[in-house]
């Protein structure tokens, strides 16, 4: 896996050098976002970038930030599919390269993934960006990273008894079920969170307690009151 190991690391130092440029992303996207029309909806799969890059590009910065974007993308498939490879040949599976295989989709929606600490991608944006708009375009790679780093690692360590558990650090990320569970329950809870804030809502409207309802002062019949 030393092939494995030297992509991993190139791949990081690309991030950083990208992560350096996070705000000019931003800006692309937003810029994007808005010729493309969609200023309302979050930037919520790769392919989305893509489409930006494509259709709705209106400068040569913006080109190559998205451009860098997505060849970090291309690179974190690229490992992927040999870990995957050596894992398959050994007759082996790993929890964290399958929720990996998910994350690198086209398709797949990211926009309620969020890379917690050690990454500090969400905290280089605002609030309201964070929350609606690019918390999941700025976490897809470092997810990827680790969850790479985990399915990697236990390939070295079946391999290696002997050899010990890497020491945490904040660049190899969060414990290993961590980062699993991290990218891995995203998925699974994005339909039960929309569900139930749906239901607590409608809960809310009908028994008068949230909305409009919450600054409505309490019914007095017309007329002066006795005291």
């Amino acid at each position: 896996m030393n092939e494995v190991r030297e992509r991993l690391l190139s791949i990081e130092q690309r991030h950083k050098r990208f992560k350096q440029q996070q705000f000019t992303f931003i800006a692309a996207l937003e810029r994007s976002r808005e010729h493309a029309h969609d200023k309302t909806e979050p930037v919520s799969s790769i392919a989305q970038v893509r489409k930006y890059t494509t259709h709705h590009c209106s400068n040569a910065t913006d080109r190559r930030i998205f451009s860098l974007f997505l060849d970090i993308m291309a690179d974190l498939e690229a490992v992927f599919k040999l870990v995957e490879s050596t894992l398959s040949a050994q007759s082996r599976s790993s929890e964290a390269l399958e929720t990996c295989k998910k994350l690198l989709s086209p398709n797949c929606n990211i926009s309620q993934l969020r890379a917690h600490y050690p990454h500090d991608e969400i905290n280089r944006l605002s609030c309201n960006e964070a929350r609606n708009y690019y918390g999941g375009v700025v976490s897809v790679i470092p997810l990827a990273l680790d969850l790479l780093k985990v399915a990697s690692f236990k390939h070295t360590s079946t391999a290696d008894p002997t050899r010990p558990p890497p020491t945490p650090t904040a660049t190899d990320g969060p414990p290993q079920h961590t980062v699993a569970n991290t990218a891995g329950n995203t998925f699974a809870d994005q339909s039960k969170k929309i569900t139930y804030t749906s239901t607590q809502s409608a809960k809310a409207v009908s028994k008068g307690t949230g909305g409009w309802h919450a600054a409505k002062p309490a019914w007095r019949p017309p007329g002066r009151t006795r005291i």
